[in-house]
């Protein structure tokens, strides 16, 4: 019996399904004192939460708990809502001296913070309790949590330096980056290796090795770059430039800009506002329109993004990668399908992306003439799911009597937008 694996992408744009408080950018505007959400190439801009307060800050979501935290400093208060801006509650109000920046240790859900007046950073449960200062410091001012390598990172106002210490209990304190004007919006890619933060005095965005290495310019001749974001699986680094130095002929002041993380693209102005402070990414896309926000440059050529275009030539086009859940600007050699045998069972597995996908359907089809195909639970049937860190192996067996009545058999993975 032979067997031979063919793969096509039939692409037919019936209709887009819109999921809630997906593919967004929330920040805070500290200049309308509200807190802002758009979608992640800026367009769609709308106030989430009105009246959110004097000197509003430091912004962090908990996608799955439905969370939002937001720090402001002119009340000293450290606020939590849900995602949609609802049911807003003060958690941490008393003995804070100028709250500054927020992060989240989601697998334990502990909230981090940086008291800059107070000298010291502090976590405590979502709901406020179980306080605790974690480190004593001299004025703290934007963090960064590392999972992977259980460390935190974090600047200091003035100083131009930035520190890292070793979790749970802050030991083996160092300073890993000195030298600096004025650090703002420290973020740390652990698995890439780098380190990214804005100087807001020097006016740009920068990187470097996590533990050595020279300083890389990214993003230059910026106003006042302040609070950044990563998403690294797009490979995009977002900043907010508070336009407070009023630089001559800056670019990108009082508005969230994107680039590269590796600074190779261009510097994009994707959303003009008043005086936004920090920012935070839910970057999940649940439809084609949403991904193409995410993934392609917001004032780019149509031709590049479209369902059957393959901008980065590695033979699969856009709507492969965005079902798959690939890069589509880089080329890559992972492949679409793979068959095997295990067990005497036939599998034919494919990968697909770990977050929803709400427009796609992805069908395995059999032939024994590659003229008529079939597919559903008489032919094949889902094994298992198998997730990674980059997404999802879905794993299918092949029904024994389709291929007990079969000289020749032909798989395919047949991917098309549905109707709704």
């Amino acid at each position: 019996m032979s067997f031979r694996l063919i793969i096509t992408a039939s692409i037919c744009i019936l209709a887009f399904v819109q999921f809630a408080a997906a593919g967004k950018m929330l920040f805070t505007d500290r200049g309308s004192r509200i807190v802002r959400i758009a979608n992640l190439d800026g367009s769609g801009l709308q106030t989430l939460i009105p009246s959110a307060g004097s000197n509003i800050r430091g912004i962090a979501i908990d996608v799955p708990g439905d969370d939002l935290f937001y720090a402001d400093n002119g009340a000293d208060i450290i606020y939590r809502a849900r995602l949609d801006g609802s049911g807003r509650e003060a958690i941490v109000s008393t003995d804070l001296g100028f709250p500054a920046d927020l992060a989240l240790d989601q697998a334990a859900g502990k909230l981090y913070w940086c008291d800059r007046n107070n000298n010291r950073i502090e976590r405590a449960n979502y709901d406020g309790s179980n306080r605790e200062t974690l480190v004593s410091t001299t004025r703290p001012y934007y963090l960064d949590l590392d999972r992977l390598h259980q460390k935190i990172y974090w600047g200091d106002f003035s100083g131009g330096n930035i520190f890292r210490a070793d979790l749970p209990d802050a030991t083996n304190i160092e300073t890993v980056v000195s030298g600096l004007v004025q650090t703002r919006g420290v973020k740390v890619d652990p698995a890439g290796g780098y380190l990214y933060w804005c100087d807001r005095n020097a006016h740009k965005i920068q990187r470097r090795h996590i533990n050595n290495g020279p300083i890389e310019d990214l993003y230059t001749g910026l106003d006042t770059p302040h609070g950044m974001t990563l998403d690294i699986p797009a490979g995009k680094v977002y900043w907010v430039d508070t336009g407070t130095n009023n630089v001559t002929a800056s670019r990108g002041a009082m508005a969230v800009n994107r680039g590269d993380m590796n600074g190779a693209g261009p510097h994009e102005v994707i959303a003009n506002v008043n005086q936004p402070w920090d920012i935070t990414l839910d970057t999940r896309v649940a439809t084609y329109p949403e991904w193409i926000q995410r993934r392609f440059l917001k004032n780019g050529p149509a031709s590049l993004s479209d369902p059957t275009a393959d901008p980065d030539r590695d033979q699969q086009k856009n709507l492969l990668e965005y079902f798959a859940g690939l890069n589509p600007l880089v080329a890559e050699t992972l492949p679409m399908t793979n068959h095997a045998w295990s067990n005497g069972t036939l599998l034919f597995t494919h990968p697909r992306r770990r977050s929803p996908v709400t427009d796609i359907l992805a069908t395995v089809e059999i032939s024994t003439d590659l003229e008529t195909w079939n597919s559903g639970a008489a032919f094949t049937d889902i094994l298992e799911t198998n997730p990674g860190n980059d997404g999802v192996t879905v794993v299918h067996a092949v029904n024994h009597e389709t291929i007990k009545a079969s000289r020749s058999l032909f798989m395919r993975l047949k991917v098309e937008f549905a109707t709704p």
